[in-house]
């Protein structure tokens, strides 16, 4: 769970009151994310908005401009509050603060079944996202270039922890635990880092067509108001890039299960027409997202930047990310099939239990916008 940050509250609810003419009487924190801390603002005529808040501009103007552009669209997205002078960023205390309507609700970071019609509406949702790029996609700054910045990290830190073990680790229970939890890995982590650089470039030579995509939908960022609307949150990593950014999420991770991936590219055909669509590109993904997020809990834990998670809860990501390295070729091998036999997708297999993972959300707070 995310720590409250280091900020004084009065000069939040000052900002709120002269940029945003918001009779802000209260603040709440919520205690969720990793790059970003988030409040529900209370105000005197019952309303509340919510505020989000980063140590860098972790929203540029641009990102924010898109979320407007999607809710006018009907997109199903919390739409930004602009301040007097018609700004979404503004700067308080150290942090870039923005402030979005305060959506009713819940995520689904914590469901264990899903039915088939909530799995209807997020590929609908997946689909209208994909589907509104033309309108909106001058407003689109970033383009996937496929980059592996983590990858040198990922590297230095195996050699640090693992091949330097005659260095002692100090009276640190944590680095001990988490060299004892790489080290049988170690080898297997390096023929994935390859594996990775190998899919990147066939990714890069296969050309697939643009889209708007989300680039991290899953249960934290979609919210479900008590109407049975879901709206898909956290916007930060919004980018022009492949379908399949989007798309692996649900091609067999925990939160997507493997045998639902057929019915739901029927129902996302059904809504954007036949999509070109390759299985290594899928593999890229899944490979890119588990081993940066790999690098990037692992380093946490090396150079002790823990204030966003407990270092227990921390090594037990770790420890599910490392559990899913060895699937990722199954992963890929099973999109290959569904890619192939388009006439096997036809119904949706009954729901099921989903396998929890205890990844957090790779920005913004996870359970609101």
């Amino acid at each position: 769970m995310r720590i409250e940050p280091d900020l004084d509250q009065g000069k939040l609810l000052e900002l709120l009151r002269d940029r945003y003419l918001l009779d802000a009487a209260g603040l709440t924190f919520v205690p969720y994310g990793l790059d970003s801390w988030s409040y529900v603002a209370a105000c005197g005529d019952g309303s509340r908005r919510f505020v989000k808040l980063s140590r860098h501009e972790a929203s540029a103007p641009s990102e924010i401009t898109l979320l407007a552009a999607l809710a006018a669209r009907r997109v199903a997205v919390p739409r930004p509050v602009a301040d007097r002078d018609g700004a979404f960023l503004n700067a308080v205390d150290g942090y870039e603060a923005q402030v979005l309507e305060y959506l009713e609700g819940g995520d689904l970071e914590a469901e264990t079944e899903w039915p088939d019609d909530l799995y209807a509406q997020v590929v609908d949702m997946v689909a209208a996202v994909h589907e509104s790029t033309n309108a909106v996609r001058h407003l689109v700054e970033r383009v996937e270039r496929y980059d592996l910045p983590f990858l040198p990290s990922l590297a230095l830190t195996l050699t640090s922890i693992v091949d330097r073990a005659d260095q002692p680790l100090g009276d640190d229970p944590t680095l001990v635990t988490l060299r004892d939890m790489v080290r049988p890995q170690a080898d297997e982590l390096r023929v994935a880092i390859g594996r990775l650089e190998t899919l990147r470039d066939r990714a890069v030579a296969c050309d697939s067509d643009e889209v708007l995509c989300h680039t991290d939908i899953w249960g934290s960022n979609l919210l479900r108001s008590p109407d049975g609307t879901l709206h898909l949150l956290d916007w930060d990593g919004a980018l022009l890039g492949p379908r399949e950014h989007d798309l692996f999420m649900f091609a067999g991770t925990v939160f997507f299960p493997a045998e639902r991936f057929g019915w739901f590219l029927d129902r996302y055909e059904a809504a954007c027409g036949r999509v070109r669509l390759d299985a290594e590109t899928f593999g890229f993904y899944f490979y890119r997202r588990t081993l940066d997020d790999l690098a990037s809990f692992v380093g946490s834990i090396v150079e002790g930047r823990m204030e966003a998670m407990r270092p227990g809860a921390m090594l037990g990501v770790v420890a599910d990310l490392l559990a899913e390295v060895p699937r990722l070729e199954s992963r890929i091998s099973t999109v290959s099939r569904v890619l192939v036999k388009p006439r096997a997708r036809t119904t949706a297999p009954r729901s099921r239990p989903i396998e929890r993972l205890r990844v957090a959300p790779r920005r913004g707070i996870g359970r609101r916008p």
